[in-house]
């Protein structure tokens, strides 16, 4: 029966399901030093866009070259954002200890707020946005903060697919062990969207060309 051979649908879903969950965990394992972060949340994108939507490559191999390739571009871009982080966090705990005693409106915590998600709305662009192409450090920060304005209801639909991740992941904790690499590629149906548009016309035709020949494959 076709349905059990190697390219049937019901191997092709234990396939993708398996490789979700290996790409989460090569994931989550290289956050662990944390100064590594930003480096896997490119070498996840990487591998979510070209191993589980087009059916290229291997996980495991893909993802490591990205990571190795990555590294040295996207470090300092992370520690960067890591600090800006650091930052926010501080400005926060400060607004909501001076809320608590009276002496700062409580309404000044949304500022926090407001900057904490444009954080992290900015990161989530940046890191795919490093790899898939090639730029400076400098432009690639400045492009990551210009998509989210530029693509606004994109942005709100690729932060709604975040927070329900979250939020999934909040009421059943041992999900975590797939579901980053389910976020990373529906997100990757946006990105690639807002990616595309930035693309000359030649680079698109030749990444439809290798992903059709992958598809016939």
């Amino acid at each position: 029966m076709r349905l059990f051979n190697y390219d049937g649908g019901v191997m092709r879903s234990i396939s993708k399901f398996t490789d979700c969950i290996s790409l989460s965990l090569l994931f989550l394992v290289s956050c662990i030093p944390i100064f590594t972060i930003g480096t896997a949340m490119a070498a996840m994108y990487h591998t979510a866009y070209k191993v589980l939507r087009h059916d290229r490559g291997y996980v495991f191999r893909d993802y490591t070259e990205s990571f190795r390739d990555n590294f040295k571009q996207t470090t300092p871009v992370w520690l960067i954002a890591l600090a800006l982080a650091v930052l926010l966090g501080v400005d926060g705990y400060i607004m909501n200890f001076y809320a608590k005693a009276g002496s700062m409106p409580a309404a000044l915590g949304v500022v926090f707020l407001v900057g904490l998600i444009a954080w992290f709305v900015w990161v989530s662009y940046l890191f795919p946005y490093m790899a898939r192409f090639e730029n400076t450090r400098k432009q690639s920060m400045k492009n990551a903060v210009l998509f989210p304005v530029i693509h606004f209801p994109m942005t709100i639909l690729m932060m709604a697919i975040a927070a329900g991740t979250g939020f999934v992941m909040y009421l059943f904790p041992f999900l975590v062990v797939m579901l980053p690499a389910i976020c990373s590629w529906i997100q990757s149906f946006i990105l690639e969207w807002v990616f595309r548009k930035y693309m000359t016309e030649e680079e698109r035709k030749l990444e439809d060309e290798r992903n059709r020949k992958d598809f016939d494959r």
